[in-house]
């Protein structure tokens, strides 16, 4: 046996030689090193962080889940039953590339849930992820799902220069450009899915895929100017439903289709998911976070326009109140709350210099754990919040 001072040495050898990628670039806690726009969170920068933290260590204990098909593979699950969705893969990709830092498991986890997506194809596109999984070991065939794509490709981007590696991006090109190709329309307007090709009933768009500040990342990316119009589609679209439908309250539903004249209109009730399609329900809701972002990193003018038209609304409503839907009059769909439109609707505050609501919202957001989707939604919203979300810089691409 050799000697333990020999054995000592040869490992604290090994760890200095690890590589630059090994460490990340943009390690959390991030607050502070971008300019970010809007009102400010006044609780304390270190406190800020901690709760982010925590709550990343709840949603990681709680939905970060082995695979049990492939150890080493991860999924995040959705119920009780071990499902997950193509979403809550995309979520957990733009998690724990943001955690990495704070936790030094980060590479592992988001390389698991990368070989996992790509496991389960797509069977339309098998650049794509199938939209659902409920078994591992015999999965149904099934199609994509646009909102997780653009997640996926993102974080892609995200861990290329969060861990200094040229492969996460070259996957991530690849991934754009699929998307750029099966899931843009010719009028730069997003379709549902790999599936959603044909005119007919589901010639529509689900406005919570209109993650505007991700695409302006896939066009530094690529330098495609593709992404420009689509982000302009996404902004285009937004402003017709609030000027027709929604002139008193901003708010969008979580479908719209095209009438017999092009003009884009709340889809109506069973348009692909149920009743509340043409409502603010628990699809639109991602809309203050989505649209939110491009407003306080971005400083974009189109972005605090829609954000301010939430606010008018908004506003007026006590934060702890802001209940789970609404139609797009204002008239509440239930009586009771969910953090998944409340912690959005801070991102909204945050871009609008609401201060008080945005510090009001926070402290009913900050240590209410609910369930994956709001969960979920409320860790990348604290991200923001606290000014540690980040996207690649023009620069690095």
């Amino acid at each position: 046996m050799k000697h333990p001072f020999t054995i000592s040495l040869f490992i604290l050898l090994c760890v200095l030689s690890l590589p630059v990628w090994a460490q990340p670039k943009y390690p959390f806690p991030q607050a502070g090193k971008r300019t970010y726009f809007g009102s400010h969170l006044t609780t304390p920068q270190d406190e800020q962080n901690k709760i982010v933290t925590t709550y990343y260590d709840h949603w990681k204990e709680t939905y970060l889940t082995e695979s049990k098909k492939v150890p080493g593979d991860f999924k995040v699950v959705m119920n009780k039953k071990g499902w997950t969705v193509s979403e809550g893969i995309g979520f957990g990709m733009l998690i724990v590339v943001q955690m990495a830092g704070h936790d030094p498991k980060a590479r592992v986890y988001f390389d698991g849930l990368n070989r996992f997506r790509k496991r389960y194809p797509s069977k339309i596109n098998p650049l794509f992820m199938n939209w659902r999984i409920k078994n591992e070991t015999h999965p149904k065939a099934d199609d994509c799902a646009t909102d997780g794509e653009i997640d996926m490709a993102t974080a892609l981007l995200m861990a290329a220069e969060q861990w200094n590696n040229p492969a996460y991006k070259k996957e991530a090109i690849r991934l754009i450009r699929a998307l750029s190709l099966r899931l843009v329309r010719k009028d730069n307007s997003l379709r549902l899915g790999d599936w959603n090709i044909e005119k007919g009933k589901h010639e529509g768009t689900r406005l919570s895929d209109f993650a505007t500040a991700h695409f302006r990342a896939f066009y530094y990316a690529t330098n495609d100017p593709k992404w420009k119009q689509v982000e302009a589609k996404c902004y285009a679209i937004i402003h017709t439903l609030q000027t027709n439908y929604a002139s008193a309250t901003g708010l969008v539903p979580d479908f719209t289709v095209r009438d017999s004249k092009g003009i884009w209109r709340p889809a109506p009730a069973g348009f692909l998911e149920g009743k509340n399609d043409g409502y603010y329900s628990y699809n639109s809701c991602r809309v203050p976070w989505r649209i939110g972002l491009s407003a306080v990193y971005y400083n974009d003018p189109q972005a605090k326009k829609i954000m301010n038209r939430f606010m008018k609304w908004a506003r007026l409503i006590p934060p702890h109140r802001f209940k789970a839907g609404y139609r797009l009059n204002g008239q509440a769909l239930v009586q009771y709350s969910d953090t998944c439109f409340r912690s959005p609707m801070a991102v909204a505050a945050m871009a609008t210099g609401d201060q008080k609501w945005l510090d009001a919202q926070f402290n009913t957001i900050k240590a209410t754990p609910e369930n994956y989707y709001s969960d979920s939604l409320t860790l990348l919203s604290l991200l923001v919040l606290t000014q540690n979300y980040w996207l690649p810089s023009p620069a690095s691409l």
